[in-house]
């Protein structure tokens, strides 16, 4: 599976710390939606948690260290 464009952008904001209220702040759609975003990123990438996501976000160059 790939991800969306909106979920390499939710993954690019959890990968810089930023929780589901504050993700939903900044693209300027529900908590929800967000949790929505986040469980499709879970099963495409085929990992169980926000840590592992974050991991494969910056193995694979999603996010980058600042």
């Amino acid at each position: 599976n790939r991800l969306t464009a909106r979920e390499l952008t939710v993954l690019e904001l959890i990968g810089r710390g930023m929780s589901n209220e504050e993700i939903a702040a900044e693209l300027y759609i529900s908590v929800v939606t967000v949790k929505s975003h986040v469980g499709g990123i879970f099963r495409a990438l085929g990992v169980r948690d926000r840590a592992a996501a974050v991991v494969f976000a910056f193995d694979h160059g999603v996010v980058r260290p600042r």
